[in-house]
């Protein structure tokens, strides 16, 4: 064999016997590196079986587990549950031990979640743990004052849901398309406006299918979870429906009753009297719910609300996020 070709034969197999045995630099030592702190607390030198021990006395302390929902005695609706958090001992390990000297490491933290919801308990509040308030707008007529409304939410940069009629998105596509131009979201508020306990069972799911195709020939596919049963006329066998259909049943539990046009200030005070953590607020376009808006938004924003979509509200995270298939 030729010099030049024992020569690459040897440097291939000393590179392969390298390769075979060289460290792996995203292995995590088997010791914390000197000056390392974990929220504080110093933990250079700890071994893994110590670190076991020392984050399992902290999850002790800190992990907070998952509320589950809770059927409300006074409406007879579920009260959505709220997540816990835990520390994900195993992530916070391998962050510690591949921290390099003096790193500052902070606890890995993880959701635990809930049950979902019962969907066939309709939903009138969402978590008392959370202070927020969810203006939900049911629209069958009132053009002009829903154009009014949609300027003043995106004035505050909020985002709202809407429970539409079926027969009033047909007939105004155009503002249906408004409405999600603008980002909010939409709610299933029956095609023809009817008494829904009247129906029999076929004509409540055509009742309800018709809507959410209504919104789609409008806006495309778009996600529709919620359904709001017209006047609040139901019983259990409209909400079992709307529950095999793949909908949540959403109601109120603060009326501003403006569709009896009490005044502004009388529907103002109407909510700010009966606000809670939680609430949901039932609204129309009407003619001084404008106007009862200018007061309310910043007066539930200076009391600490949060004014959030039905989506965020009954969402099982106690902050401002959504999580895809909730509730």
């Amino acid at each position: 064999m030729k010099l030049w070709a024992r020569m690459l034969l040897t440097t291939l197999l000393l590179g392969a016997i390298w390769f075979s045995f060289r460290p792996n630099l995203e292995e995590p030592q088997s010791h914390v590196a000197h000056g390392v702190t974990l929220e504080g607390k110093e933990i250079g030198g700890y071994d893994l079986r110590e670190l076991q021990a020392y984050l399992q006395a902290v999850a002790v302390r800190i992990d907070r587990a998952a509320l589950p929902p809770q059927l409300d005695p006074r409406t007879g609706g579920v009260i959505p549950g709220l997540a816990g958090t835990e520390v994900d001992i195993s992530a916070t390990i391998t962050a510690c031990l591949r921290a390099k000297p003096r790193q500052a490491v902070a606890l890995a933290m993880r959701w635990v979640m809930p049950e979902l919801p019962l969907r066939d308990k309709p939903i009138f509040q969402g978590n008392g743990a959370k202070r927020q308030v969810a203006f939900v707008v049911n629209v069958a007529w009132g053009n002009s004052e829903l154009l009014e409304i949609l300027d003043l939410f995106s004035e505050h940069n909020l985002t709202k849901t809407f429970f539409l009629v079926g027969r009033w998105a047909d007939k105004f596509p155009e503002l249906v398309r408004e409405i999600s131009h603008r980002g909010h979201e939409f709610g299933n508020h029956a095609y023809s406006d009817a008494h829904l306990p009247k129906l029999s069972d076929e004509a409540i799911r055509e009742e309800i299918r018709r809507t959410t195709a209504a919104i789609a020939r409008a806006v495309g596919d778009v996600p529709v979870r919620f359904f709001s049963p017209p006047y609040n006329d139901f019983d259990a066998r409209v909400v079992r429906i709307a529950a095999e259909l793949g909908y949540t049943t959403v109601l109120s539990s603060v009326d501003t009753a403006d569709w009896m046009r009490p005044g502004v200030d009388r529907i103002v005070r109407r909510v700010l009297s009966k606000v809670h953590n939680g609430a949901i607020v039932l609204m129309h376009p009407t003619e001084q719910t404008p106007g009862a808006l200018v007061d309310l938004i910043p007066s539930l924003t200076r009391q600490g609300f949060a004014l959030v979509p039905v989506s965020v509200m009954l969402c099982a995270l106690p902050t401002e996020e959504r999580l895809e298939g909730l509730p």
